[in-house]
C-alpha cells in the first residue's frame, strides 16, 4: 500500500524513483582554423583560369590567416574596442585626434602589407590585378569589415589622382610601398599613405551639385576649403578626397590632414555609431580654410570622383559576397554538428532547404563579384568587358547591398538565438552590412547611375547583354531580351531603375556561374531567381533540387 502511495505521489509532483540520465547536449566543433580559401570552390572556380602555383599559394596563405582563430580574435577585440574621440591634450589644447585599439590597426596592417590598397594599380603584364586583389577582399571580409573601409578608399582614391599627374608621382608610391604608417605626421616624413573620402554633407546627401561645402581657388592647383563633411569613414588618414563648390562648380581636391599649413583647420566634431562596423571611426569633420591639391579641372570635380565611386561599388559587391560566404559557412558548419529531434539539423528537410537556399545565394555573389573585377582586367582590351564593368558594378553592389542583410539575418536565424548575441560574429556581419550599404552611397543612387549611363548610351548596355548571353546560351535567351527591355524602359523612366539592376545584376550572376560552376546549381540559381517570382523568405527551394548536394558543393565539410 505504501508503494503504491509513493507511486501516486511522485507522479504527481512529476518525480521519477529513476531518473534516466539527459544525455549532454553536442557541441558544434569549433568554426576556426578553417582555410576559408581552400574550402570555397566557387571562389577557386572562378579564378580557375587565372591562377598559378605561386599566386594559389598566396591566396591560401590568406585563406588560412583569415580563417583562423588567431584572426578572429583579432577582429572581435577590434569590433568589441569602439574608437575613441580625443579633443584636447592634458593641456587643453585642441588636438582632435581619433584613438583606435592596437587590434584595428593590426587588420589594417595585415590588408596593406596584402596589396588591398595598392596591387589593382601595380604593373603587370597578365592583367589580373584586379581579381586577384578582390579575391584578397573577399577573404579577408570573411573575418573582418570595419577597417576595410579605410583600405578600400585608398584603393579608391588612386583613380582620382590620374587626374594631377604631379601628385600622383609624390603620393602613389607612398600608397604601393605596402607599408601601414599610422604616425600623425605630415606626408614628406611618412613610409606609407592612407585616404579617406569626405563627400557625404548633411541637407545635401545625394546631391552633390547642392553641397555647401565653400572650395576658393589659391593658386593654380590649390584651393582653400570651408565647411562640414557629416559622414567621413577612417578620419585618421593622412588625406581626403574632398568636393566643394566653387564659381567653376563642383571641383574636387586632396586635402592632407596633418600638413603644417592645415594645422588647426581640421575639426573632429563628434563620431557617429552606425550600428555596424564598430572597429572604424566615423566622424562628423569641419574644415576651417584648409588646403588641398586640386584633382582634375575646376568645376569638374563630379567627372574626378565618377571612377572612383565605380570602385567603390565593385569593393562593396565583394566585401558583402565574402560577408555572405562567412554567415552561409557558420551556419552549415552548426547544423553539421548539431542534433535535433534526435538527429542533426543539416539532415531535417526544411532546414536542408533553408541552407541550400542560402547557399545558392552565396554562390552567386561571389560569381558576379569576381566576374565583374574579370571585366576591369580586360576592359581596355574587350568591349564586352568594358561594358560589364560600366553597367554590372552598379548592379552588382544594388543586388549586394540589398540581399547581404536578408542572407546575414536568415543564416543567423539558421543558427539560433547565440547568433544574435551582438558578439556572434554573425551578429556582427548583419550589423556591418547595414553600415556598409550607405557607406558609399544608397541603393537607389547605384540605380539612379545605372540608368543613366544606359540613357547616355544604349550601345553599352547591348554590349554588356552579348557578353552576359555567350555564357547564358540559347536556352536562356529570352532573360538577355527580357533585360534589354526593362533597361530600355528604365533609361526612360527612373522609377524602373531599381528593378531593372537587380535583374541585370542577377542575370549576370546567372551568366557567371554558367560559365564556372556545374551546370545544376546555375540551373537552379535561374529557375528560382529568374523564372520565378523569388520570394523574400529563405528556404522555399523546391524538390526538384538536391538540396544535400547543394550544400556539400558550395560548401564543403571540414
Amino acid at each position: 500500500m505504501h508503494k503504491t502511495m509513493d507511486d501516486t505521489l511522485n507522479r504527481r509532483v512529476g518525480i521519477r524513483r529513476a531518473a534516466e540520465p539527459v544525455p549532454a547536449p553536442v557541441r558544434p566543433q569549433t568554426y576556426a582554423g578553417l582555410n576559408t580559401y581552400a574550402s570555397d570552390p566557387v571562389l577557386t572556380a572562378a579564378l580557375d583560369s587565372t591562377l598559378d602555383e605561386a599566386t594559389e599559394d598566396k591566396l591560401k596563405a590568406l585563406g588560412a590567416y583569415w580563417g583562423s582563430a588567431e584572426a578572429q580574435e583579432v577582429a572581435r577585440i577590434a569590433s568589441a574596442s569602439p574608437p575613441q574621440l580625443r579633443r584636447t591634450d592634458f593641456d587643453g589644447y585642441r588636438v582632435d585626434q581619433v584613438e583606435l585599439h592596437p587590434a584595428f590597426h593590426a587588420l589594417v596592417n595585415r590588408s596593406v602589407t596584402a596589396g588591398l590598397a595598392c596591387s589593382a594599380w601595380e604593373d603587370g603584364e597578365d592583367r589580373r590585378q584586379h581579381r586577384l586583389r578582390a579575391a584578397g577582399l573577399y577573404l579577408t571580409a570573411q573575418c573582418d569589415r570595419g577597417h576595410l573601409t579605410l583600405v578600400s578608399s585608398t584603393h579608391a582614391s588612386v583613380a582620382a589622382l590620374a587626374y594631377a599627374s604631379d601628385l600622383e608621382a609624390e603620393l602613389f608610391p607612398l600608397i604601393a610601398t605596402r607599408r601601414y604608417d599610422r604616425k600623425a605626421v605630415p606626408l614628406a616624413e611618412k613610409d606609407g599613405a592612407t585616404v579617406t573620402l569626405a563627400l557625404t554633407e548633411r541637407d545635401t546627401g545625394a546631391d552633390r551639385a547642392a553641397m555647401t561645402m565653400r572650395g576658393e581657388i589659391i593658386g593654380g592647383d590649390r584651393m582653400r576649403v570651408t565647411g562640414d563633411k557629416w559622414f567621413v569613414a577612417a578620419p585618421t588618414a593622412d588625406a581626403a578626397l574632398v568636393l566643394a563648390r566653387t564659381i567653376e562648380g563642383p571641383t574636387a581636391a586632396l586635402v592632407p590632414r596633418y600638413a603644417p599649413e592645415n594645422e588647426g583647420t581640421v575639426e573632429i566634431d563628434a563620431l557617429r555609431d552606425v550600428g555596424g562596423l564598430r572597429s572604424q571611426a566615423i566622424a562628423a569633420v569641419a574644415f576651417h580654410g584648409s588646403t588641398g591639391r586640386i584633382l582634375g579641372e575646376p568645376g569638374r570635380g563630379l567627372t574626378v570622383l565618377r571612377d572612383v565611386r565605380t570602385l567603390l561599388q565593385l569593393d562593396c559587391a565583394i566585401m558583402a559576397a565574402g560577408t555572405m560566404r562567412a554567415a552561409v559557412g557558420r551556419a552549415v558548419h552548426h547544423a553539421r554538428y548539431r542534433e535535433s529531434f534526435g538527429k542533426l539539423l543539416v539532415n531535417h528537410p526544411l532546414h536542408a532547404r533553408v541552407l541550400a537556399d542560402l547557399a545558392l545565394e552565396s554562390a552567386a555573389h561571389t560569381a558576379l563579384a569576381m566576374r565583374v573585377a574579370a571585366a576591369f582586367d580586360q576592359a581596355f582590351e574587350r568591349d564586352g568587358d568594358h561594358a560589364l564593368a560600366r553597367l554590372v558594378t552598379p548592379a552588382a553592389r544594388l543586388y549586394a547591398m540589398t540581399v547581404a542583410p536578408q542572407v546575414t539575418m536568415a543564416a543567423a536565424d539558421a543558427i539560433g538565438a547565440s547568433a544574435f548575441d551582438a558578439a556572434h560574429p554573425v551578429a556582427r556581419m548583419h550589423a556591418d552590412m547595414g553600415a556598409l550599404s550607405i557607406w558609399d552611397g544608397t541603393a537607389s543612387e547605384a540605380a539612379m547611375d545605372l540608368a543613366t549611363q544606359v540613357g547616355r548610351d544604349q550601345t553599352v548596355l547591348q554590349d554588356a547583354l552579348g557578353e552576359l548571353g555567350g555564357d547564358l546560351g540559347n536556352a536562356n535567351a529570352d532573360l538577355i531580351e527580357d533585360t534589354l527591355e526593362l533597361g530600355e524602359r528604365a533609361a526612360g523612366d527612373v522609377t524602373l531603375a531599381r528593378a531593372f539592376g537587380e535583374q541585370l545584376a542577377m542575370v549576370a550572376a546567372a551568366s557567371a556561374m554558367r560559365r564556372n560552376l556545374p551546370r545544376v546549381i546555375a540551373d537552379a540559381y535561374i529557375a528560382t531567381r529568374l523564372r520565378e517570382r523569388f520570394r523574400a523568405g529563405f528556404g522555399t527551394l523546391d524538390g526538384r533540387f538536391d538540396a544535400a548536394a547543394i550544400i556539400d558543393f558550395i560548401v564543403p565539410e571540414d
